[in-house]
């Protein structure tokens, strides 16, 4: 081979390894930074998760006295968990100060969003009241949000007591059949609502012991990057899928190119477009008497303090709502509301009156952004002033 071409070659492979650190620093950037696509799994697999299956009464929350990092398409937010497990700064249980709690699904934990952006924080920002953060995701619903202030909340001195409802997916987080057959929580350790022979409910636990949940802080395999490398190596995938799955694994480009090469199948697919929600325009019967059995349930353990119901919609109900203007679910639940002196506030309705929806919710996601936890807290900022507790 003569010195020229080993030269030309040299060059080559010179080049082609400063590109590749340009296009890895690049991916980096747009992760880690810009928060687009999701990191390799020797990076993500580094943190605890940001919910475990380890409560007795209600199944899902946090590890206490803990923090970890929450990761997605377009977030990379830490989560800091108090001695009690809560998303929250420490709280004394008694206190003289005007307190709210906060009860609730991903919405009330502040889903990819920083602490300080989400609405419990910001109301506490804007008022004189503090706010006791109890949300947690998880498939977290009414039932468990009811055992929680049963077994928890309550013990802690509040004035008030804020709960969120996203029909969306509250009404099977609680329909057992549903629970059972679902992959996400088919080896859960969750409560539920059954009826028996004589239509009154009875506690019931899917799956009969916290460390059979396959979300059980010990069942969680904590993956090294030793791990990543012998699974790929023992792996029954062919050579090619190996190398692929070792580039996916390790580098930020490779996590990169399989984030973007999946949202183009995606759209591709056509299922992007077909996604559509009824579940506020349809009657279900069964899921709402549930529901109102738990709300009756946590306003008679709340007393005399009010009730303030967020009724919560996914982007695609408000494409539904916007479309047709009607709402059996909602309109059930107003009326419901009215008569058992609940404050309910209607998002569905507020959000459909805005020119900009997306801008309020993430842009990879049906939660809501910085944008849409702001505009919450005004709304439940104004109830507040109305109710004047």
């Amino acid at each position: 081979m003569s010195s020229l071409l080993i030269k030309r070659l040299r060059f080559f492979l010179i080049q082609l390894l400063l590109l590749i650190c340009v296009v890895e620093l690049f991916s980096f950037i747009a992760i880690r930074w810009l928060h687009f696509g999701l990191p390799p799994k020797v990076y993500s697999n580094q943190f605890l998760p940001f919910f475990v299956d380890n409560n007795k009464a209600f199944g899902a929350w946090h590890y206490a006295n803990a923090s970890t990092r929450h990761i997605g398409p377009c977030w990379n937010v830490e989560y800091q968990f108090n001695s009690y497990g809560a998303r929250d700064d420490e709280k004394k249980k008694v206190s003289e100060r005007k307190r709210i709690v906060f009860l609730g699904d991903s919405f009330i934990e502040g889903y990819g969003i920083e602490k300080e952006k989400r609405l419990s924080n910001l109301l506490e920002k804007r008022t004189t009241i503090e706010c006791l953060n109890f949300g947690t995701s998880g498939s977290f619903g009414t039932t468990q949000m009811r055992l929680l202030y049963e077994t928890k909340a309550k013990d802690f001195s509040h004035n008030a007591v804020v709960l969120s409802f996203f029909p969306f997916n509250d009404l099977l987080d609680d329909n057992y059949e549903f629970g059972k057959s679902f992959f996400y929580t088919q080896r859960r350790y969750r409560p539920y609502l059954v009826k028996d022979s004589s239509q009154n409910y009875q506690l019931i636990y899917h799956v009969d012991a916290l460390e059979k949940s396959q979300a059980y802080p010990d069942s969680i395999p904590k993956r090294t990057t030793a791990d990543l490398f012998k699974d790929i190596y023992y792996g029954k995938q062919r050579f090619v899928n190996k190398i692929r799955s070792l580039i996916t694994d390790f580098t930020y480009t490779g996590a990169m190119a399989d984030f973007i090469a999946n949202r183009v199948r995606f759209r591709q697919s056509g299922t992007e477009s077909s996604y559509k929600s009824e579940v506020f325009s349809q009657s279900n019967r069964e899921g709402m008497d549930l529901f109102c059995h738990n709300i009756e349930k946590i306003k008679n353990l709340a007393g005399e303090k009010p009730l303030i119901l967020l009724l919560i919609p996914h982007p695609l109900d408000l494409i539904e709502y916007k479309k047709t203007g009607k709402s059996i679910l909602r309109d059930t639940l107003n009326q419901y509301c009215q008569n058992k002196n609940i404050h309910m506030i209607d998002l569905l309705e507020e959000f459909a009156k805005l020119d900009s929806v997306a801008d309020y919710f993430l842009p990879c996601d049906g939660h809501w952004s910085e944008k849409g936890n702001e505009f919450v807290t005004e709304l439940l900022t104004k109830k507040i002033g109305q109710i004047n507790f």
